[in-house]
């Protein structure tokens, strides 16, 4: 494909819309169907995604599209095409960022498996701090610091908090482009992990009770 000669052939609103998915790829990854101010973007995207991979293989990118999740998602061409590996805007997260990206992530995943038959998929807030219980996190992420990891991940069309964080009414839409900002095997290995450091610290304070309890006698 010739991208200069399909480029001009664009008309002017073509072009627009052309740069805007482009700025939107690398900015935040995925660009989702069900946003509606990303609707039109996700659809452009999607009947021009041969001309985004020609344009972007020349700075090492692709566009992934998944029609049955409607999502348009950059990913390195190494990677391009498989789910759950797309490997461009790599994030370094801090353990609490992980461990709430983790629990959404296995909480869209729980609704998916059960057989939800809506579109949207929905939490509250109770349920994303149940989650965070299991993790032994509940309690050691307060409201502002929350607020902060949820505007983080909607910066990436991954969620979008509807309501006040710490209000009855908080809700959380998660998107389908959730499913593919972790991997099932990078879950599983980080789930470990967590979990061995959890019982580490368990067996540490057990010992320090244990060494108080003998200097008493």
């Amino acid at each position: 494909m010739d991208f200069e000669l399909t480029w001009s052939d664009f008309s002017t609103n073509e072009r627009d819309m052309f740069q805007k998915v482009c700025r939107k790829l690398m900015k935040q990854t995925f660009i989702v169907r069900e946003k509606e101010e990303e609707k039109k973007l996700y659809y452009f995207a999607s009947k021009n995604s041969n001309v985004f991979s020609v344009y972007l293989n020349f700075i090492g990118f692709d566009v992934v599209i998944d029609r049955d999740n409607g999502v348009a998602m950059l990913s390195n061409c190494s990677a391009a095409g498989e789910h759950g590996k797309i490997q461009s805007n790599r994030l370094k997260l801090r353990l609490a960022d992980s461990i709430v990206l983790c629990c959404l992530w296995t909480l869209y995943a729980d609704r998916i498996n059960a057989g939800s038959l809506s579109k949207t998929i929905v939490i509250s807030m109770t349920d994303l701090l149940f989650e965070l219980e299991k993790y032994g996190y509940r309690d050691k992420i307060d409201k502002t610091y929350m607020d902060r990891i949820l505007k983080m991940f909607s910066e990436y069309s991954l969620l979008d908090v509807n309501g006040k964080i710490g209000e009855g009414e908080c809700f959380i839409r998660l998107y389908s482009s959730l499913q593919f900002a972790l991997d099932a095997e990078e879950f599983k290995v980080f789930v470990g992990n967590v979990v061995s450091k959890m019982h580490e610290k368990k067996l540490l304070a057990s010992e320090g009770e244990e060494d108080l309890d003998d200097s008493d006698e």
